[in-house]
């Protein structure tokens, strides 16, 4: 990989990072506190903290960095996330975007290890370009040339969305919607469910 590829990717990686921990802290606050994560006001947020385990922890690279032990929690900043919500409405739009992309990731992620994404289904083509674009800053990145169908529901992955943005962001369209998105999830496991029924079929005879 070469430096200006290995550059690109890291700033991708550190806004994939910086995007997470901006809505972790409201979304497990809906969970551990979910009378209060919907009402907070600013100035008013409670502080959220996370145990961790008793350890000897070592920093660096190589792990020549030895710390006496590691801190006992990890504190998330409910406080600037909700800022971040109340100042701008728009931000609305990324921390759902953030949520729901997690869900794809991690469903997409089961699917590649298991060697279920390798199936030429249009619908399991569309979630690798999908994951693809939510790894690539929301931007759909798909080259010229042949490709193999990637459609669902009506919505088509071809090259012409390459620079397209994948989910709008409040001021500019996207390709799909939320409800697209949770769609796809939906039918993916209806889908799995129908395949297990045919293999266990299958086995069975």
């Amino acid at each position: 990989m070469s430096n200006a590829c290995r550059e690109s990717t890291s700033l991708l990686a550190i806004h994939l990072i910086e995007e997470q921990l901006r809505v972790l802290p409201v979304s497990i606050a809906m969970i551990l506190q979910p009378t209060k994560a919907g009402e907070v006001q600013p100035g008013t947020a409670p502080v959220l903290m996370l145990h961790r385990k008793k350890k000897q922890a070592k920093t660096g690279s190589a792990g020549n960095i030895v710390v006496d032990n590691a801190q006992a929690t990890t504190v998330l900043d409910l406080q600037a996330s909700s800022e971040i919500l109340h100042e701008s409405p728009l931000q609305k739009m990324t921390y759902l975007r953030v949520v729901i992309s997690n869900a794809l990731l991690s469903v997409g992620m089961f699917l590649k290890e298991h060697k279920l994404a390798s199936m030429r289904t249009p619908e399991i083509q569309f979630l690798d370009h999908i994951l693809d674009a939510i790894l690539n800053a929301n931007t759909f990145k798909v080259e010229q040339g042949y490709m193999p169908m990637a459609t669902f529901e009506g919505l088509v992955i071809d090259s012409s969305l390459n620079g397209k943005l994948l989910f709008g962001d409040g001021k500019n369209e996207g390709f799909m919607e939320f409800g697209d998105a949770v769609a796809l999830l939906q039918w993916l496991a209806h889908y799995l469910h129908k395949e297990k029924h045919f293999v266990s079929g299958g086995d069975a005879g």
